[in-house]
This record gives C-alpha cells, structure tokens and sequence, in this order.
C-alpha cells in the first residue's frame, strides 16, 4: 500500500516537472512582416499608445527609461517575473532586436527566445503596431541604452503548472499580417478595438489567465487578481454597466477617470489601473459607448470603487473666476472637497454637490453648471461676522461725516470738505490646510509614505522649486507622460498644491506611519 501511495507521489511531481518544463519550451509563432513606421503622425500615435499601454510595466517607477521592472502587481505565488528593458542598448535592451521580432512580442506575446511570456498579447492592426514600433525606434529619451539587463523571469513550481493547464503553452491565434485598424470615430467598432486591441481593458478585467478568457461571457464583469503597490491584492472593477458596475457613470465621469486617474467621487482610482493620458474625446466617447453596449454582468467585486446610484453626488470641483489675494483674477484656495476631506473611498454618497455634471476644467475648456457655480461661491470662506460689522460702521461714520454741518472756524471760511476715503472690504481669509491629512486622502501615501514602493523618490523634492512641484502636483503627465499619478488640477488649486508642496519640502511624510508591503 505504501509502494503504491509513492509511486502516485512520484507520478504526480514527474507529470508536473514535465508540465513546468512545456512552460520553458519554446512555441510556434509567425514573425509578422511589420516595420517601424518614423513619420511624425506614426510617431504621435506610437507614443499615446506605448505611454498608455507599455509604460507601466517596462519603466520602473525611479527610472527615467524603458529599462525593465519587476511585476510586482502580479500574485507571488506564480513566480517573480520581469518586464523586458526595451532601451536601445544592443545586449540588455532592444538595440539587437529585428522589427519583426518586437512585433511578434507584441502581437503574440512571445519572447525573442521563443517562449511564451507572461504578458497580454495585442490585436491591434498593422498600422498602430508600426507606429508602437517606431516610437521604440525613435530615439525618444525613454529609450537611450540602459546597459542593466533585467532578471529572468521565472515561474514557481505551481504557478508553472498553471500557466501551461491554462494556455495550453500555445499563443494566441491571429494572422501575422492585414489586420486593419478602424476608421477613428466614436462608434461601437472603433471602441471594440480599444477596448480588446490597444487599451487591453478585457483582459485586465476579466477574471482568469486565458488568452481565451475575453471570448466568454465574463468579459469586462472584473475580478482578476492584483497586488497594489502597499502590497494588498486588489481585484479589477466590473466595468460593464451594471449596478455593480459602471451603472450611472456619465461620459465626464468616465474620461475623467481613464484620463486622469481620478473617480467620480474624487478618489484615486486603485493601482494598477494605467492613465490613459493619450486618449482623445472620440476614443473617450467611443469606448464609453462600447462598454454600455456590453450586457451588463452583476459581480459586485469586493473593493471595487466606486458604484454610484441616481442620486449619487460629485465632488465640488475647483472652478475657476475667483480673486486671489492680490486682487487679480484667478483661483482662490478652496477646502478639500468634502468626498476628499471625508477620506470617502467608496460609492457611498458624499455629502455636497449633488450636480451630476462635469466640473468646470481650464484645461478642458468646459463651462461650469450653475448649480456648480452656485455651490462653489457657497463654498468660499466667508468674511467673519465682527470683521463685518467693522465694516459697516467705518461705512456708517464715513457717510455721517459726509453729511454733516461743517463748523465754521475763526476766520468765518468754512474748511474744504474732505471725501471719505474708499471703504476697504476684509479679504476672506485662505482656509488652513490639513497637509498631512490632505497627503493621505489624495491616496498619495500608498506610494509616498515611508516604507512604500516610491517613498525615496520625495528625497528630489528639496531641489525644486515650490512653482515647479505645484504644477508637478496637478499635472504631472505634462512633466511626465506616461506616470501613473493622478492629474489632480481639477481637484486641488494652486494654493492647496502649494501647502502640500511645503510640508513635503519640510519632511512631513517622514512623520507618518510607515506603509508595510
């Protein structure tokens, strides 16, 4: 009985040494006939989709190149995994590389070794993938030779086993060649392509590992397995438009969050989720309405954020038209909204605005509601009640004065009257602003506060100036485009940004609890 218990032992670890190895083993794939394509609009299209989609993985976040990272969003128990360097060197990067070679990585997520990696393979057509590859071959600073290559990846014993029941260790099939890219405009097949060809939105949220899995009835309904950067698994939303889902959401609400990072309530939308800075109102448009075309799927995925009803409302975002201290037109500093001040960080409604139209945004150009504007005036800090009446009476006694008799002096000639002077009204005064709190509610702490994965990178911050951070704050994809923080200028103003900006110059995050992984 014992012989036979360990020869079913032995059978079991042979089988699975043997699958583990298939994993290794190299695999059938076509090199597609595609070659970089360098014109100026190729090279435009190239980097809003290498930004968008690439970047994430293959630039580490204290990297100023493509030069590889670990993937860490993905479960420990699959293994430890690299992303490729795709710099120019010729060794340890791309510099060594055919075109034909990247475009079969991309296409087939397949190595240059032959084997099939543990990366999504992309359908986009020809004319997207040559200009992904000119971008690559543009000389772009993201690009020059980092000559560090990165470890290989490797599987462990059980992820192994997985990876090759779940694939079959086959790659996906698609032609090499003539795949066509849509006519851009906001329709339903022109959001399909984004959505499963370029953006990769259904295999991220879709539950499972099979190249297969966007083909079932689970696509878009959320679930698959993350490790965010404090190191806590996370599981993708269910973005069909479901009540569990993306039910409610409005276009505005939407670009606002693929673009900027930003949720409807103002928070932070949860790592690893990309920005897609590059995408224009067409591709907004024409995703949103692809995905409210896909049946709905109730799967309330736990931690998904946030689900809003009818009657949820949005934050108040900063508009624009106040006065600042100094009397010129432009932005006062403004409360934390109340989403963002509650650390509210679920679909719960948010005490405040109840418009469920889109801020008013400089950038964008869009023209704030009324009940926006209104509930924005409301919102400044009023002038106190004793500074008031102060006022009011130097305003009485300067028309009393005005009016009065005159008194005639010694020499019976009655003085010239003087004019009261302009009455000055008390300037409001700017809200003090809870930094710390403010660090941690704008979700900057899961990346920045001591112990988590970018907390050394606030070392460089004592070198820049406060104007520079203030902008880096609420527009950090002009600096850099293809980052994953937030683009927080419709959020916070100028004045909050730079209280931030002082008490992270001053060490404040140093004083707060350190994040463990």
């Amino acid at each position: 009985m014992r012989r036979t218990i360990l020869d079913a032992v032995r059978s079991t670890l042979f089988a699975g040494a043997s699958l583990l190895a298939g994993c290794a083993g190299t695999v059938h794939a076509p090199y597609p006939p595609i070659r970089a394509d360098l014109s100026p609009a190729a090279l435009e299209r190239g980097a809003a989709i290498f930004h968008a989609s690439c970047e994430s993985c293959h630039r580490g976040g204290d990297a100023e190149t493509a030069s590889g990272a670990p993937l860490r969003e993905l479960p420990s128990y699959m293994g430890r995994f690299y992303a490729a360097n795709l710099t120019s060197h010729a060794e340890a990067g791309i510099g060594g590389a055919t075109d034909e070679e990247l475009a079969r990585a991309i296409r087939y997520g397949v190595s240059r070794d032959g084997r099939l990696m543990v990366m999504p393979s992309y359908g986009m057509g020809d004319a997207d993938l040559a200009a992904v590859l000119g971008f690559m071959r543009s000389g772009h600073p993201l690009f020059a030779p980092t000559p560090e290559p990165v470890p290989p990846s490797k599987f462990s014993f059980f992820g192994g086993i997985g990876f090759r029941v779940i694939t079959g260790n086959e790659p996906v099939e698609r032609p090499a060649s003539g795949i066509p890219v849509p006519p851009k405009a906001a329709t339903l097949e022109y959001g399909h392509y984004m959505a499963h060809d370029v953006y990769d939105c259904a295999s991220c949220h879709t539950d499972g590992f099979s190249p297969r899995k966007t083909e079932g009835d689970d696509v878009f309904a959320g679930g698959m397995a993350f490790v965010d950067p404090e190191g806590q698994k996370v599981h993708s939303s269910n973005i069909t438009f479901h009540e569990t889902g993306l039910a409610h959401w409005t276009l505005e609400d939407f670009t606002r969050a693929v673009r900027d990072g930003l949720a409807p309530d103002g928070s932070v939308l949860r790592s690893p989720m990309p920005r897609f800075r590059g995408m224009d109102e067409v591709e907004a448009r024409a995703l949103y309405d692809y995905l409210r075309s896909v049946p709905p799927k109730k799967n309330a995925v736990k931690g998904a954020r946030p689900r809003l009803t009818a009657t949820s409302v949005r934050p108040q975002w900063v508009t624009e038209g106040a006065t600042t201290d100094d009397g010129a037109s432009g932005e006062e500093a403004q409360p934390v909204d109340t989403a963002v001040a509650s650390g509210s960080s679920g679909g719960e409604p948010v005490p405040g605005n109840t418009s469920a139209h889109a801020p008013s945004d400089k950038a964008s150009g869009r023209a704030a509601p009324a009940a926006e504007a209104d509930a924005a005036t409301a919102a400044l800090p009023h002038v106190s009640s004793t500074a008031a009446a102060s006022a009011e009476q130097h305003a009485g006694e300067a028309e009393r004065s005005a009016s009065a008799p005159t008194p005639v002096g010694a020499t019976g000639a009655a003085p010239p009257a003087r004019k009261p002077g302009p009455v000055h009204k008390p300037r409001p005064s700017t809200p003090a602003v809870d930094a710390a709190a403010l660090f941690t509610q704008l979700g900057c702490a899961s990346c920045h506060a001591p112990g988590a994965r970018y907390h050394d990178r606030l070392a460089k911050v004592s070198t820049r100036s406060d104007a520079e951070l203030v902008r880096w704050v609420r527009n950090p994809e002009q600096f850099l485009p293809g980052t994953p923080m937030p683009t927080y200028a419709e959020l916070i103003d100028e004045k909050t940004a730079r209280a931030l900006v002082r008490w992270l110059k001053a060490g404040g995050p140093d004083s707060l609890p350190s994040t463990s992984r």
